[in-house]
């Protein structure tokens, strides 16, 4: 972010300040005048008065409480702050500020007058700095900490006549994460969402993301919360850069590695750029610059490109925050003079001619303004300043200040969220949380719920899937849908237990499918459409992993997305009916999802042979399973030439939707719609075009889900549903010619492994495609390379997985086979010695 241990110190006679976690050293404006610069753009900047403002700032923290505090964040709901502050008789030299979170205080009009009683977090002694809260997890902060007493360190310093300056950047300090138990009390009203966060480890004390030697601070969540942005210090060169940390992989990336101190880093409102500020020329003076990240394949980034500075003068700048627009920048300046640092807007691009654009000036007020923030609205600018009268220790006291802006300036500031693009939709940043609608955070919600380690991986008729069952059942009660089916005392339930014998052992488990019921209109009240998916996972991958049994195998795509995207149709449609014409005809429609899905979709078999509806009278069954991963706004739609003029029945629904459908010939047999197929009912079936390599391990985590793209998939089946439920004519059923009825051989009856993760089951090309080689397994001791396509199996050919399972299933462990693959347009024989199975493997 931008400090470390002594962000805004009030310092000496002129009250001056300083903003940690730089090494540069204040100096006076030197004539150098740096690039040309144009005239300012608004009177803002010149006026003298803070035009800015809509009304007079408010002062949030009191110098009879703190001596001292400063740099401080709003929650994403604008209720919470996070600040570090210097409580009375604490004070110490160097300072070390303390951690701390509060409640903002509102009138019966809703304007902020001040906190509520403010809530610590770090432990005395310790050195603290840079919190931050997380984009969609209510109470979970995080900040840089020593946890317990720094060690002594020399400090950095810069001295004058008539002042000084100083800050360290100690070796213990590490991005810790807390979840503050106040905050989830506060705010948080689902139940098992709050039992969830208060389960987690870091509840009441700060615990390190990750721990190695040096200085990690001024650290931030992405808009998704799948990465953070920080500084780090390198012990052996003192030099500090900006690296990434991808908490779905652990791994962290450097991004700005230029000499000289980098730091101070944001992430832009969308997460595709940040901005930070620099002292690139060792003068001591920083400067401001901003960057777009450059993407691997897997939305991870790799560095920058485009780097533009926006500053260049002979001032300190620093501290820059992104407005909500991503057009702007707001920073502390000394172009005011170093006694009077003040906040300044500048645009986050070049101007039209390349200059450097000319900053508009935002505070007009004696003493230090500067560390500015938005609140996620742009409604509220927060910043520390020294607008008060002495503190404790007889000097100018640095405390927080907030007041709502008016939009549109400085400069031509304006609001509002950017319209939907394909690169939004396909790009990993594309939750951006912090800026999600209504729907996408409901949607993060039961994803998170879902595929949360609590679960344990949802495994079949554990306590765990429980809970999901009984989360899915009261969304469905809310969302006003009957019980589907009939318990055996005769009442009505919406849960259907059934019982189904494990592969591989002589186990019979309990599992449960859960569904309900949004009542039809008029004379097709009868006719009935199931919309449904899994909810089941593979547990700690006991059975059908790709990468082995232990860890929690958490499902966050497969399928706690498609199960979230049944809640989400549900809702959508339950309030359209409630819109619908008195005499308008509408079909009633089941909302299911199935248990044991992963072991060979026992739930929708049992739920085909025992429905709760006439399924001759069924004219759809609409299937999502994984479509929480979507990329470069495509969406698999397969089924469509399963019911007589169903595709022109749907064009319309499908091109209205902002997602590209992949529509593929095939259609797989290898999840729940196929038991509506195969007993005569047309579907749909909506996954995700690619497959990614995470499938069936630990890493299908719910911190790379795309929500945004997710809620547009529940949104597009919303539509097809609608679609088919208002039309007049029942749909015939009728078979789609590249059908993969599946294999005619159970996995368990498979002795082998060959260790690969096959590409888009619709595929319609003869031959499996490699999508993952598993490390260690068959096909990678043979030589096979993920993007090989399997084409022929000891001469015999491969024409889809269901053939290549079945070949498999004639070996034995030991044996080697001649594998015939398609790489690069040539075909490759390739010698693979064929390992034995591991339990109930999917592969």
């Amino acid at each position: 972010m931008r400090s470390n241990i002594c962000t805004v110190l009030g310092l000496a006679a002129a009250g001056s300040v300083l903003a940690c976690g730089s090494t540069a050293k204040l100096v006076e404006p030197s004539a150098r005048s740096g690039a040309a610069i144009a005239s300012p753009p608004t009177s803002a900047s010149e006026s003298g008065t803070e035009t800015y403002f809509a009304d007079e700032p408010v002062r949030l923290t009191s110098p009879e409480v703190f001596s001292r505090a400063g740099e401080a964040y709003f929650s994403p709901d604008a209720t919470w702050i996070i600040f570090q502050a210097v409580p009375v008789g604490e004070e110490s030299e160097p300072v070390r500020y303390a951690m701390f979170v509060a409640p903002l205080r509102r009138d019966a009009r809703g304007t902020v007058i001040g906190i509520g009683r403010p809530v610590r977090l770090s432990a005395p002694g310790s050195a603290n700095t840079c919190g931050w809260f997380h984009p969609a997890l209510p109470g979970v902060v995080l900040y840089g900490s020593t946890i317990d007493e720094p060690a002594e360190l020399g400090a950095a310093d810069y001295s004058r006549a008539e002042s000084r300056y100083s800050w360290e950047f100690p070796g213990e300090m590490e991005i810790v994460t807390q979840t503050v138990r106040e905050i989830v009390e506060d705010r948080v009203r689902n139940p098992q969402l709050r039992r969830e966060l208060l389960a987690r480890p870091d509840v009441g004390s700060p615990t390190p993301m990750w721990t190695r030697a040096g200085y990690d601070a001024e650290g931030s969540w992405s808009p998704d919360g799948r990465l953070v942005l920080y500084t780090h210090v390198d012990p052996a060169t003192d030099d500090a850069d900006i690296f990434v940390f991808d908490v779905a992989s652990g791994r962290s990336v450097p991004l700005v590695v230029a000499p000289g101190y980098d730091g101070g880093p944001f992430f832009s409102p969308d997460g595709k750029r940040i901005c930070y500020r620099s002292d690139r020329r060792g003068d001591d003076l920083l400067q401001l610059f901003v960057a777009d990240l450059s993407f691997d394949a897997h939305g991870t980034p790799t560095g920058i490109e485009r780097e533009t500075q926006l500053t260049d003068d002979g001032q300190v700048n620093w501290a820059p925050f992104w407005h909500p627009s991503g057009d702007w920048l707001v920073y502390a300046s000394s172009r005011a003079g170093h006694h009077n640092y003040e906040v300044f807007a500048v645009p986050s691009r070049l101007n039209t001619a390349g200059s450097v654009p000319e900053p508009a000036r935002i505070t007009h007020a004696p003493g230090f303004d500067g560390l500015p923030v938005f609140s996620r609205d742009g409604s509220l600018m927060m910043w520390t300043g020294q607008r008060g009268g002495p503190g404790a220790a007889g000097e100018r006291s640095s405390q927080l200040y907030v007041a709502p802006v008016r939009p549109g300036s400085p400069g031509g500031l304006r609001l509002g969220r950017p319209p939907a693009s394909d690169d939004a939709l396909g790009a990993p940043i594309a939750d951006a949380l912090a800026d999600a609608t209504p729907a996408e955070r409901r949607y993060h919600e039961h994803v998170t719920i879902l595929a949360s380690d609590w679960l344990a991986g949802r495994f079949p008729g554990t306590d765990q899937i429980a809970v999901a069952e009984s989360y899915i059942r009261d969304w469905f009660v809310r969302t006003g849908l009957e019980p589907a089916f009939v318990a055996a005392d005769g009442r009505r339930s919406f849960f259907q237990p059934f019982p189904f014998a494990l592969h591989g052992s002589n186990a019979t488990i309990e599992a449960r499918n859960v569904g309900g019921v949004l009542r039809g209109r008029g004379a097709l009240a009868d006719r009935w459409i199931v919309v449904g998916a899994h909810h089941d996972h593979l547990g700690r991958g006991e059975h059908g992993s790709m990468s082995g049994a232990g860890e929690i195998h958490e499902g966050a795509d497969d399928n706690a997305s498609g199960t979230a995207a049944v809640l989400a149709v549900a809702e959508i449609l339950a309030e359209r009916y409630t819109t619908l014409e008195p005499d308008a005809d509408a079909r009633s429609v089941l909302f299911v999802t199935f248990s044991a899905e992963e072991l060979g979709l026992n739930g929708s078999r049992h739920l085909v042979r025992n429905p709760p509806v006439d399924l001759d009278r069924c004219d759809l069954m609409l299937n999502y399973d994984m479509i929480g991963r979507i990329t470069g706004g495509r969406v698999s739609v397969s089924g469509l030439g399963s019911g007589a003029g169903l595709e022109t029945i749907l064009e319309s629904a499908i091109e209205a939707s902002p997602l590209r459908a992949v529509r593929p010939g095939g259609l797989s047999s290898r999840s729940d719609h196929a038991s509506f197929y195969d007993a005569g009912v047309p579907v749909v079936f909506m996954t995700i075009d690619p497959f990614h390599t995470d499938y069936h391990t630990p890493a299908d985590e719910s911190w790379k889900l795309n929500s945004r793209g997710a809620v547009l998939a529940s949104e597009l089946g919303a539509d097809v549903v609608h679609a088919v439920a208002v039309h007049p004519d029942p749909i015939a059923f009728q078979e789609v010619k590249a059908y993969d009825r599946g294999p005619s051989i159970t996995m368990g009856g498979i002795k082998v492994r060959f260790g690969i993760m096959p590409g888009n089951y619709n595929d319609t090309e003869p031959g499996v495609l490699v999508q993952r080689v598993s490390p260690g397994g068959s096909a990678d001791a043979g030589g096979v390379l993920a993007g090989d396509r399997l084409m022929a199996w000891d001469g015999e050919p491969i024409t889809t997985v269901s053939r290549w399972m079945e070949l498999m299933a004639e070996n034995v462990p030991g044996q080697v086979v001649t594998v015939t693959v398609r790489r690069n347009g040539e075909e490759v024989h390739l010698r693979v010695p064929l390992q034995a199975a591991r339990q109930r493997r999917s592969d």
